[in-house]
């Protein structure tokens, strides 16, 4: 199955003067924001050739890059070393990096613009990052109307779009899709005139009412979500009508890694519906969320992360890197917690249990198709017996 390196090497020679932006494109720019360009990139200062900066990054950091890139996956340091030295993208302009960490505030937030072809700038937030706050303010997400980070995107938007006359885009991965949609519903009428496409890949959802906002309401044709067919984050909350699903192989962190999404030369490649394990997952979810309240929510996601906070790491790296006694201990923890155990027994049971319910549906519908083909071969063969007696008389 060809990924992001293949497109590379199909499209990388080719401007967009020739071969426009497709979905494959947007989400290789917005994984660009996944990187930490701190001392690279001004907030404020002029654009950047994507090629310097990448240049500048490698000879701070080495090859391998910074340690913070690793969440975002194995694939994120070859495809951006790939993708500057393109004809394709080592000209774009990247500018307006921010990166704010807020403990205090339970935020982490993230952003930068990237300077395409004709006047239009692409600004993209960045997903959830190693930092484990970044997860807690994800967590948050099903219990508050908004998040801190939701309200600096926001702001950002506004802030860039003062900066230039001419159209955007929006878009982000993984919670960064969900800002990005945030951000431009909540925008001034006159700001989402100048919006051209909102892009989410495999961000998380809302909370159902958001979806009856007038914002949302204004704006809701230029959004696009794009999740993989083995979706967990992207499934997660509510989300609306007419999410497009793009076909992969892999599942959990690798599955949610866009530069995992199968390729052709126009972007990436369409599949007709979620596989049965995000199916599954999604339901499981739902159904235990579904039975807390607010207030039960909050509780949960506080007492955990202060038990995650306890371990005195502060990015998963450092977490996972602590060791396995260490984590066993911290596994120990989260199970005396009695909300934290009975939240994790519960989605267990659900997810055991939605399993076997969508497993046996799955068996019968296979029966009946077996037992539909076998009555078909038996009216045909009936019918043939009945039309050689006849040709026989």
């Amino acid at each position: 199955m060809e990924k992001m390196l293949d497109y590379l090497k199909w499209r990388g020679d080719i401007p967009f003067s020739v071969s426009p932006i497709n979905d494959a494109d947007l989400f290789l720019m917005s994984k660009i924001g996944a990187i930490d360009w701190t001392g690279i990139i001004d907030r404020d200062g002029d654009p950047v050739p994507f090629y310097y900066a990448a240049a500048q990054y490698f000879l701070r950091y080495g090859e391998e890059g910074a340690e913070t890139v690793k969440l975002a996956g194995i694939n994120l340091i070859p495809v951006m070393k790939a993708a500057s030295e393109s004809v394709r993208f080592r000209d774009l302009g990247l500018s307006g990096f921010i990166n704010i960490v807020d403990k205090v505030r339970t935020e982490q937030f993230s952003a930068l613009v990237v300077s395409l072809p004709d006047n239009v700038r692409f600004i993209t937030f960045r997903g959830t990052d190693d930092n484990i706050l970044a997860w807690k303010e994800n967590f948050y997400l099903s219990c508050s109307d908004y998040v801190s980070a939701q309200r600096d995107a926001l702001s950002y938007l506004r802030y860039r779009s003062t900066l230039f006359d001419g159209p955007m885009i929006i878009g982000g991965h993984s919670k960064g899709g969900n800002l990005a949609i945030y951000a431009a519903c909540t925008a001034e009428e006159t700001l989402k005139n100048r919006i051209e496409a909102v892009y989410s890949f495999d961000g998380p959802g809302f909370r159902a009412s958001y979806y009856d906002t007038p914002g949302y309401k204004i704006i809701k044709d230029k959004i696009h979500k794009i999740i993989p067919r083995n979706s967990l984050v992207g499934t997660l909350l509510d989300n609306p009508k007419g999410v497009v699903t793009v076909n992969s192989e892999d599942f959990g962190i690798n599955g949610h890694d866009g530069f995992n999404w199968e390729t052709c030369s126009t972007g990436f490649v369409r599949c007709s519906a979620l596989s049965k394990s995000s199916r599954v997952f999604d339901t499981s979810i739902d159904s235990v969320l579904n039975g807390m309240d607010i207030d039960s929510r909050r509780e949960f996601i506080d007492s955990l992360f202060d038990i995650l906070d306890s371990s005195g790491a502060s990015t998963v790296t450092e977490l996972t890197g602590k060791g396995k006694k260490a984590l066993l201990t911290l596994g120990f923890d989260l199970l005396r917690d009695d909300e934290t155990k009975q939240f994790i027994t519960t989605v267990i049971k659900q997810i055991a249990s939605d399993y076997v319910a969508e497993t046996q549906r799955a068996l019968r519908e296979e029966n009946k198709k077996v037992r539909k083909e076998r009555d078909a071969k038996r009216q045909a063969k009936a019918l043939r017996d009945k039309m050689e007696k006849e040709n026989k008389a």
